[in-house]
């Protein structure tokens, strides 16, 4: 049986929607969820089938809908540490209410589709794990809070005389539990968040784990943008798990990355600036990557390093990581940033390349752009000598302006 298992992780849990989002258009059909916190929130509505209505609650988050009250994020700290200590943590019934008008009980009970959540006694520390089956119809709402209560953050949730926390607290990630149910192949998808993590009981079960590659906020914020990029970026990350699209921090469309066009002229350009008869230098490129690039079959840059500098261009150039690109699109944006990077002080760089101040330096962007300008008037074997010495301080930063340079 395929099961799907959700992490906590608070106001990251818009993720796992994106995660969602995949799954039903790579039709990847589920018989279980389990979840933990806001996991077991989200895993409930998997089991009503309810897409919409959770992508509609996400897309619109923010603290209003979780706490009845705006709170400034510049504040946040001081506001979690006010209700901590007055009032024995936030006051989520307005979370509670929400709960209530979002869960159909006829839909949850009479679905297919197996349940199981997690939380936590106190204060004894107790795990309680329950499966649908276990769930009295009028305790829905309850257990789903008690799960996703993130204590000291939240209050204690109270049912029948009993007290219970955060589900995290025992198990963060409740695979053992999917598999307590029955799962033979699982998809985890771990919001990387504060929290135990058990350890897998039986090693048999095929386990496919998707977790963010970028950072998608922190778990106390409910906001509405930071909950859109987290969605595009689960639905990214679940393409690329299963090669429906590819990239690393980046995402691409499947086989953008494969042009050997700009490889090739990158091999060129490099051949040309270190065409040298200076044997220091050729000690220093021996094992090198440019070495490597200089010398592949074809001019053809293997390919890890090629992926890898397009990507560094995008955290360079402060490219949006969370949406999905073409070669061309990606490489048009880094052409436009690159155009409209100013500030740039030659003399400055200069000098403290002169006085071996290369530490000062830290500004990635500026160093792109300066050994472009180098690339753009390069004629004489003074300037390629300027350019072996920069390809000597700044191996990464030379790659980059090489491909900028190709563009």
């Amino acid at each position: 049986m395929k099961a799907v298992v959700l992490s906590g992780g608070g106001g990251k849990g818009a993720y796992q929607i994106g995660v969602w989002k995949a799954l039903h258009k790579l039709r990847y059909k589920y018989e279980i969820v389990t979840g933990t916190s806001v996991g077991a929130l989200n895993g409930a509505l998997m089991v009503q089938k309810d897409y919409l209505k959770s992508l509609w609650l996400w897309r619109n988050m923010n603290f209003k809908i979780i706490f009845d009250k705006e709170i400034d994020p510049n504040n946040l700290v001081k506001e979690y540490a006010k209700a901590i200590v007055l009032d024995g943590g936030m006051d989520i019934t307005n979370l509670e209410n929400l709960i209530k008008n979002v869960f159909d009980k006829n839909k949850f009970y009479n679905s297919p589709i197996d349940f199981g959540l997690v939380t936590v006694t106190v204060p004894s520390l107790k795990a309680k794990t329950l499966a649908k089956k276990d769930i009295p119809e009028d305790k829905l709402t309850d257990y789903l809070i008690a799960s996703a209560s993130c204590y000291p953050a939240f209050k204690i949730k109270e049912i029948d005389n009993l007290s219970f926390i955060d589900g995290g607290f025992y198990d963060n990630l409740p695979i053992n539990l999917a598999i307590k149910l029955g799962a033979s192949e699982i998809i985890a998808v771990d919001l990387k968040s504060v929290g135990i993590k058990r350890k897998v009981k039986n090693d048999k079960v095929k386990i496919t784990t998707i977790s963010p590659k970028n950072h998608i906020g922190s778990f106390l914020v409910f906001d509405k943008n930071q909950s859109r990029r987290a969605i595009r970026l689960g639905y990214n990350d679940t393409m690329k798990t299963f090669k429906k699209l590819e990239g690393d921090i980046y995402t691409f469309k499947l086989h953008e990355l494969s042009s050997k066009k700009y490889q090739s002229k990158i091999s060129f350009m490099l051949n040309d600036i270190f065409k040298t008869k200076n044997t220091l230098l050729g000690d220093i490129l021996k094992n090198s990557t440019y070495k490597h690039i200089m010398e592949s079959k074809s001019g053809i840059i293997l390919d890890n390093v090629y992926k890898k500098n397009i990507e560094y261009l995008g955290k360079v150039f402060n490219i949006d990581d969370s949406y999905i690109y073409t070669i061309k699109k990606y490489n048009k944006i880094l052409k436009n940033k690159l155009d409209n990077t100013e500030g740039l002080n030659t003399k400055l760089i200069e000098e403290k390349i002169k006085n071996k101040k290369i530490k000062d330096l830290i500004n990635t962007k500026y160093i792109v752009k300066y050994i472009y300008n180098k690339l753009e008037n390069v004629k004489t074997d003074k300037q390629k000598k300027e350019l072996q010495t920069l390809a000597i301080l700044f191996k990464k930063e030379l790659i980059a302006a090489l491909y900028l340079k190709t563009i």
